[in-house]
């Protein structure tokens, strides 16, 4: 044994912790508080340590990955500036209820060790308060055996339904100091930290009502919206829609249904919430947005379902409110019953208990459904193929037909409803959704994340990438080329933030005023060079493409690199700013 094998610091505990936690990574942007942590790291070499140029592509990188394992990363912080700069990712993070082991580099707590100045305004006595509101739990242990309890039990709660980051500050005098022995805490161990956590549900006596009102509907409707973060709701799903001849809608969130199903009906979603008389909505971010339509002009929206329509909600969210944030205004005086369970344990058993009922009607709805289907097939053989400018559809389908041949998984990119409705989406989890909370910088940082879960198998991670949104958080190109992922990024570039640009839009029109919505809106003047800035980090950057006959083989090559190479790529393709 070398001298420096003969000495223990506070840090190698916590490494060693968070290796028999299962963590298998962990993404920095490093800081001096964590410095004690950053060496025990590199030396232990597990978890792995995963550099990146910022927080919120440290953060983003872990959400992905998780969406795309079901599994938590960790992600380090720099005290209280990091967890700041790294806020809007948690943010995200949180709202998409996500699994995430968050440690930050805290203090020194104890005053005579802090250097002057830049100790003192980083150092808190509650670290956490910038973050409580959109963490699940938080932790900022004073002693090394408190910290490796707080590990192990961050890691019991974030992985726990309902998943959510949690967040442990660990004490930078606690990281440097010198260890006597083993921590002595009787309440840590791998296998108590591990074990298998239940997860609540939906009694029977709940369930069969809803069954009950399912199987004896005329017009039975299902919508989900998050659901499809468990693969069990996610068959159970087909499996209700298969037995009920229902309609089921896709609200986007996850990918909770396939749509090459004959059940999809998710381009029909207000026509159908307004005919059914019995809805199920599973999982739904806001009850409002699965059942209403939204008016941008007056801020309003309008209730849908049919007065007399039974309406059920099926949903985790309850047992996740945190305060001060209002995640959605509840429509609970609007529905029948609000079942608070797990989806994944409680919709498989709502599945069986209706496959014991007869379902009067359930043939001649399936043959009704059947006759009106229309997938992603013939969405994409509707397109033209004239040359020239293009908009997100082809764009989508182009982007399809380049990565269909193996292999893929579309990890960012929904397109206004593109690319959903270009994509065969017929696998679980092979679109793993939005951001959750709207922030922008979302999505190479989660599509890197992705790349990561599938570094050492054939799938291809694509991310359709929105310009203005990757203009936050450029910088996780580097992370993609330092570490090799196989990424293949679509630059989705209409030289604004479009979303904005349709609001100016319409507050123009109520105002009857000709207002220039371009200032302060469109991305132009000069126009950013995507493909040298990827070049400029190490990834191969294509492009402009601008002429939608050159988009099939410039698709296809960038695929063929990524898939043959396992690299990132990037292609700058600029389309049109309609949403068609």
């Amino acid at each position: 044994m070398s001298a420096d094998d003969a000495v223990r610091y506070g840090s190698d505990v916590m490494v060693d912790v968070l290796a028999r936690l299962g963590i298998e990574h962990l993404a920095i942007n490093p800081g001096a508080t964590l410095r004690g942590l950053h060496e025990s790291l590199v030396r232990a070499g597990k978890p792995e340590l995963l550099l990146t140029l910022h927080e919120n592509v440290a953060v983003g990188m872990a959400h992905g990955y998780a969406k795309a394992t079901g599994r938590p990363m960790g992600v380090a912080l720099h005290n209280l500036v990091g967890l700041q700069t790294g806020s809007m990712a948690l943010f995200n993070a949180f709202l998409d209820l996500v699994p995430m082991l968050v440690v930050g580099g805290s203090g020194p707590a104890d005053a005579a060790r802090r250097r002057p100045w830049i100790d003192w305004i980083h150092a808190s006595r509650d670290q956490a308060a910038q973050v409580r509101a959109y963490t699940k739990w938080d932790d900022q242990p004073a002693g090394l055996d408190a910290a490796v309890h707080s590990l192990a039990r961050a890691h019991s709660i974030t992985t726990a339904f309902p998943q959510a980051p949690v967040y442990v500050a660990l004490d930078a005098g606690l990281q440097e100091d010198v260890v006597s022995g083993e921590p002595r805490n009787a309440l840590w161990s791998p296998a108590t930290a591990l074990a298998r956590q239940s997860t609540p549900t939906v009694a029977d006596a709940d369930l069969l009502p809803v069954a009950e009102a399912l199987a004896a509907a005329e017009r039975p409707l299902l919508l989900a919206d998050t659901a499809g973060r468990s693969e069990a709701a996610y068959r159970a799903l087909v499996a209700l829609a298969e037995r009920l001849g229902a309609g089921v809608v896709d609200l986007g969130a996850r990918h909770n249904f396939p749509n090459t199903h004959w059940a999809d009906r998710t381009q029909h979603h207000h026509a159908d919430v307004a005919e059914a008389d019995v809805i199920l909505a599973v999982d739904v971010r806001d009850p409002y947005f699965a059942l209403g339509r939204t008016d941008v002009a007056n801020r309003d929206f309008a209730w849908l379902p049919r007065p007399g329509a039974r309406v059920f909600v099926l949903s985790g969210a309850a047992l996740i409110e945190r305060a001060p944030l209002d995640r959605a205004a509840a429509a609970w005086d609007r529905v029948e019953a609000v079942l608070t369970g797990d989806a994944a344990v409680a919709l498989p058993r709502l599945a069986e208990i209706v496959a014991e009922l007869p379902v009067p009607g359930a043939a001649e709805r399936t043959a009704a459904l059947r006759a009106t289907a229309s997938g992603p097939a013939v969405f994409r053989e509707r397109l033209s193929r004239a040359p020239g400018a293009f908009g997100p559809a082809r764009l989508a389908a182009e982007t399809f037909e380049a990565v269909r041949g193996g292999a893929w998984q579309l990890a960012f990119g929904a397109l206004y409803g593109n690319s959903r409705r270009a994509f065969d989406m017929d696998e679980f989890n092979c679109y793993l959704g939005i951001s959750g909370g709207g922030g922008l910088g979302y999505g190479v940082p989660a599509a890197l994340g992705a790349a990561l879960a599938h570094r050492h198998d054939d799938t291809l991670v694509v991310d359709i990438q929105p310009d203005g949104d990757f203009l936050y958080t450029a910088q996780a190109l580097w992370t993609a080329a330092h570490e090799r992922l196989p990424l293949l990024v679509v630059m989705a570039n209409n030289r604004t933030y479009n979303q904005d640009r349709m609001h100016q839009t319409e507050i123009g029109h109520q105002r009857g005023r000709d207002t220039d919505v371009a200032a302060g809106i469109d991305i132009t003047g000069p126009d950013v060079d995507f493909a040298t800035l990827a070049r400029s980090q190490g990834v191969e950057g294509i492009g402009p493409v601008t002429d939608a006959a050159e988009l099939p083989a410039t698709l296809a090559r960038a695929a063929r690199i990524v898939r043959e190479e396992r690299r990132p790529v990037l292609v700058d393709a600029v389309m049109n700013r309609d949403r068609s």
